[in-house]
């Protein structure tokens, strides 16, 4: 009852939102107005190839990238076109209705929506495919032992390795991370964008990374998506240590780092995935006074992990809305969707992503390798 009730939800929707996108677009502007067909033809191709293209993906031993390009290429341009033509319309209305504006300013909205939308898709594309840059965060912690000063974490995090993805830029990015030479990598969740058998050899190409302590990774929604149980024995058998509700206690230069972990939230309910993130149970038995790394992958729950006396919590998942105008509406959904945040005795960072999901776009948003550097306060 529960799915069938968020199915029908979401299709509420969406259907609401191509409803508005296809009467709006025509009655602003009456080119379109002339060839409904057109309009409800392309909305209705691009729902099409939405969902078709992942089934027949599923079903075939075909890799279907050109289908796969074209499908989510067209989902950042509706995306886009959504908000542009939302923010065209409202400045529309208002100047027709205090400054006299004739009705043919409706079809100016329409244009300037759609040039923007294009014009974001394509300015947005070479940051999505290109490497992503380094950004360096020092994170000064309070107590922390001189042991640990200088300790370096690199993450990685929304990486959403697929069929949009070159197995060369996995190749590049892994060498690019051995450079750093970091004393963890921290990998917080979407790794993957497909199921373990078409996506595998992409993830393989990370098995060579290299840090002091190794590779410490926590599921994020998609591993569920993707078929987790396929994707773990993956990991475990690349050397990763995969947290799901437990931790480890690191020993650097004399001093005690316990690092956490907690699966997605998307893991309750599901068969054989664990009961979802508890933090009391991957604590339990940890040395008190140590400082303490958590990794989750989703930039929530740092009211109780700030009480449980947590030091630094890794996150990811908010993307901060990947490409623009997305990027302005996440900050109403999340309190911090990106970057190094203090909350009580505890910092939050959360990664913009390493990589894209869907749409390749990230316009204004660009994509980062993170490599943070603890330090004494």
């Amino acid at each position: 009852m529960r799915a069938a009730l968020s199915i029908g939800l979401l299709l509420a929707l969406v259907g609401g939102i191509f409803t508005y996108l296809a009467r709006r677009s025509m009655a602003l502007c009456p080119a379109l107005a002339r060839h409904p067909a057109g309009v409800w033809g392309f909305l209705g191709l691009f729902i099409l190839l939405m969902f078709l293209v992942p089934m027949l993906n599923h079903l075939t031993d075909h890799r279907l990238d050109a289908l796969y390009g074209l499908s989510y290429g067209l989902f950042g341009f509706v995306s886009s076109y959504l908000l542009y033509l939302l923010a065209a319309d409202l400045g529309q209305a208002l100047l027709r209705r205090f400054a006299q504006a004739p009705a043919s300013i409706g079809s100016w909205a329409v244009g300037l929506a759609l040039g923007a939308a294009l014009l974001s898709c394509a300015a947005g594309l070479l940051p999505a495919l290109r490497q992503p840059a380094l950004k360096t965060v020092e994170v000064p912690i309070q107590g922390l032992p001189e042991g640990l000063d200088g300790f370096r974490i690199v993450q990685v995090s929304d990486l959403h390795l697929g069929p949009l993805v070159p197995t060369a830029k996995v190749e590049r990015l892994a060498g690019r991370i051995n450079d750093l030479k970091p004393d963890l990598v921290a990998v917080t969740g979407d790794l993957v964008d497909g199921e373990a058998d078409g996506v595998r050899v992409k993830v393989e190409r990370l098995a060579g990374l290299r840090s002091t302590h190794g590779v410490y990774f926590v599921t994020g929604n998609h591993e569920y998506y993707s078929g987790v149980a396929k994707w773990l024995p993956v990991l475990h058998g690349m050397g990763w240590e995969v947290l799901d509700n437990t931790h480890r206690v690191l020993q650097h230069h004399g001093a005690v780092l316990v690092v956490a972990g907690m699966p997605d939230p998307a893991a309750r309910g599901r068969r054989g995935t664990g009961q979802g993130p508890d933090l009391q149970t991957a604590l339990a038995g940890a040395p008190e006074g140590a400082p303490k790394l958590l990794l989750f992958h989703p930039p929530t729950g740092y009211e109780a992990a700030e009480r449980a006396g947590i030091s630094l919590q890794l996150s990811g998942h908010t993307h901060s809305g990947q490409y623009f105008p997305w990027s302005l509406v996440v900050r109403s959904l999340y309190r911090f969707p990106r970057g190094l945040h203090r909350f009580g005795g505890m910092w939050l960072y959360t990664s913009v992503g390493t990589g894209f999901w869907g749409p390749p776009n990230r316009f204004l948003v660009p994509p980062e390798l993170t490599l943070l550097v603890l330090r004494r306060a």
